[in-house]
């Protein structure tokens, strides 16, 4: 005992003013962590992205996320899956949480993978917002957000304008978009609505066309084959109603005979419009879902309050409108 007395008095009477060289040693190491610390850059923000390949409107969908991610400094990693593949969406889904994203920004492209999708960002507790189509459901436990435009208004919208420009009297078809996606459900919903409003509007023939223009094409042409007549085409997009009029010009079919409704207001449709091959389109802001689904993707990612659903409205287009504000 007496020996351990002796040395723990001797350590206490030690001169501290020239520390042993190896705690000198740990000193310097902890400074240069520091250093590295302060001077290294925060690491970025990575958002991953997974939705149907950048075609038409989704293009449109994509190069605003990209450029409004850009001016807040984020990174964005995309993937793509087509309409209907819901295993390879989760599969992309997986990769990304894996990777340690920050976000998830998710276009589901099957309503049947949206279960599996939410139950792996709750489990992995990061934030996924849903944008441009999403389940529908009064609430979603965990940071999960939805930033969807009302696809049943752009139906009603699209085909009251119609019904107006037919007088209420006319024989419709209608071009639905892919099965899986829920718009192409609500779209045709609010166009069947307003035909059942006009007891001289008829619904005479319809068809699920994908949102494809060359498979929009091929069905019109085929209902021309059969001499089905119609007075109006209601179109889930603009991609199906440029298809539409492609087939009516190829019949000898004068423009505006049959009137050509659309959905998303994207370049082509505008142009179309212009030359009177399109009646009616809605047009459907990619800029603004892209930069409120960025917006609540950061504030869910500082676990702040972020409203569940953030609905994105959709707005009229006709030939008689100025349409150069949205020609961009």
């Amino acid at each position: 005992m007496r020996a351990m007395a002796i040395n723990h008095g001797a350590a206490a009477g030690r001169d501290l003013s020239h520390p042993p060289r190896a705690l000198t040693r740990i000193v310097r190491i902890a400074a240069a962590v520091v250093l590295l610390v302060v001077s290294a850059p925060a690491c970025a923000t990575t958002i991953g992205v997974t939705m149907s390949p950048p075609v038409a409107f989704m293009r449109l969908l994509r190069d605003s996320i990209a450029e409004h991610a850009a001016s807040r400094g984020l990174t964005v990693d995309f993937a793509h899956a087509a309409d209907g593949a819901g295993e390879r969406q989760i599969a992309q889904v997986r990769q990304f949480i894996a990777a340690k994203v920050d976000a998830l920004l998710v276009v589901p492209v099957d309503a049947a993978a949206g279960t599996t999708i939410t139950r792996l960002a709750q489990e992995a507790d990061i934030p996924l917002i849903y944008m441009n189509n999403g389940p529908r459901e009064d609430w979603v436990a965990g940071r999960v957000a939805l930033v969807l435009p009302n696809d049943l208004v752009a139906g009603r919208l699209q085909m009251r304008k119609l019904a107006q420009m037919l007088n209420g009297t006319g024989r419709v078809a209608i071009l639905s978009g892919h099965p899986a996606h829920a718009g192409a459900a609500l779209r045709t919903r609010g166009v069947k609505e307003v035909i059942a409003e006009f007891p001289g509007l008829r619904l005479v023939a319809e068809r699920a066309a994908d949102w494809d223009r060359a498979k929009a094409r091929i069905c019109v042409a085929d209902w021309l084959t059969r001499n089905i007549a119609i007075d109006a085409i209601a179109a889930n997009n603009d991609e199906m109603a440029l298809g539409a009029a492609e087939a009516l010009e190829a019949a000898g079919i004068p423009t505006g005979r049959i009137l050509i409704g659309g959905v998303d207001a994207t370049a082509d449709g505008i142009a179309a419009m212009q030359r009177k091959r399109l009646a009616v389109t809605i047009y459907q802001d990619a800029a603004m879902q892209a930069r409120r689904a960025i917006e609540d993707a950061l504030a869910s990612i500082r676990r702040e309050p972020v409203q569940q659903y953030d609905w994105v409205p959709f707005e009229l287009v006709t030939d008689r409108m100025s349409t150069t504000h949205f020609a961009r």
